[in-house]
């Protein structure tokens, strides 16, 4: 069976690709709250003029989102199992989104955090950290921040709106009294309250499994989008945004939210793009696993988060600032995915160099600042060293050398 990796059909706005748990729409819930009541502009004009330089200056933002079953509740973690995982990049000058969905049974390599493991288990381990350690190891991306809810927030919020309709595709019954999952639909087309919307979107006992549960997912939350930022709703988003909140953990601050709201009410289909990372299924040990597809993966990440035309830079040089075996490579090979063509790799002069740098000579600022956004490396400076032959050098710092998938 082909298999269409690409999800564009039916994207009803950017909510689509990251509110996965509902966090994006509070988000944009806000953003479309301020324009409703501020029409004239002036109290957006007071917030923009409080909320300088949010995202610390970056241009490309990338985010995890997370969405967290109520495992937690019976380990000693006291954390869930990440039953959604979807890297989202929001490019706020090209004003496009682009974001891709991970399996939850996807195998990593978490190393001394517990060795081969389901992606999924990496949130019970080390949290929303290790999370984002993982996610770099499979896509060489690396988040810089992370936005996560739970169940309890999914279903408060689709009991706020009064549900939503779905056509059920077919009958879904599932129990599983261990992990407290008691599913059971009827095919058709019906109004889920929160509870049976939770059920609908976690069933994946057919053939493709946790890849059927991502499109169902998707089809869900387009319809939950669509509800919650109608006009009609528009005055239960008070009481949505406080439920979210709530149910809600993220390391953005509110001034990077202001911002991602201001950005995400403008957004149309046609600036979203989301794929599934590619793979197949495969039982190890009696156990199911997706198994990525290196080859299809690295053309998906390349497709969706590297379109813009790369810069003609005469010679780049990518040096391991931190003493970390293979962080220069991994980062250089991130670069030729993205276009770019790297000249050497090699060791900078010292290896304590705690944050990355890009260092430009011979007036490649221009250059400089178009691979730093890239990456999403902040420091950016110029050198005079006429001794070398680059015209743009990265020097990997700690930062972009997390110890995971033998980095």
């Amino acid at each position: 069976m082909k298999r269409i990796w690409f999800d564009r059909k039916g994207a009803s706005g950017v909510v689509v690709v990251l509110a996965a748990v509902l966090c994006i729409i509070v988000a944009a819930g806000i953003g479309i709250l301020l324009g409703y009541y501020t029409s004239n502009g002036g109290l957006w004009t007071k917030v923009k003029e409080i909320q300088r330089a949010p995202f610390d200056g970056k241009r490309v933002v990338r985010i995890l989102v997370l969405g967290e079953d109520n495992t937690g509740l019976r380990n000693d973690q006291k954390r869930g199992l990440s039953d959604t995982i979807i890297l989202a990049s929001v490019d706020l000058d090209a004003g496009t989104v682009s974001a891709i969905s991970i399996p939850r049974d996807t195998l990593v390599d978490l190393n001394g955090y517990g060795g081969t493991r389901k992606i999924n288990a990496a949130h019970v381990l080390g949290g929303p950290s290790l999370t984002k350690l993982a996610v770099y190891g499979l896509t060489g991306l690396q988040a810089d921040y992370y936005i996560k809810t739970d169940v309890e927030g999914f279903k408060k919020c689709v009991d706020i709106l009064g549900g939503v309709e779905i056509d059920v595709e077919k009958n879904m019954h599932y129990i599983d009294r261990r992990g407290g999952l008691y599913i059971n639909l009827k095919k058709g087309l019906q109004l889920l309250d929160g509870e049976k919307a939770m059920e609908y979107v976690r069933f994946r006992h057919d053939t493709l499994g946790d890849i059927s549960r991502i499109q169902r997912q998707q089809k869900f939350l387009q319809a939950l989008a669509k509800k919650a930022l109608s006009p009609v709703n528009l005055p239960k988003l008070p009481a949505l945004i406080s439920a979210m909140h709530k149910y809600t953990v993220t390391d953005m601050t509110t001034k990077d939210l202001l911002a991602l709201a201001h950005f995400l009410k403008d957004r149309t289909p046609e600036q979203v793009k989301m794929a599934t990372l590619p793979g197949s299924p495969k039982t190890i040990h009696g156990v199911s696993y997706w198994i990525p597809d290196q080859e299809k993966a690295s053309m998906v990440l390349r497709e969706l988060f590297f379109h813009r035309a790369a810069p003609v830079v005469a010679k780049i040089h990518v040096l391991n600032g931190c003493g970390v075996q293979g962080a220069a490579n991994r980062l250089a090979e991130l670069l030729k995915q993205q276009g770019y063509e790297v000249a050497k790799v090699g060791n900078a002069p010292r290896f304590d160099y705690a944050l990355s740098e890009v260092v430009y000579r011979n007036g490649s600022s221009e250059q400089a600042r178009q691979v730093a956004s890239a990456l999403g490396i902040n420091i950016i400076r110029p050198q005079d060293d006429q001794s070398s032959e680059a015209d743009v050098t990265i020097i990997v710092g700690r930062d972009r050398a997390p110890a995971v998938s033998g980095t």
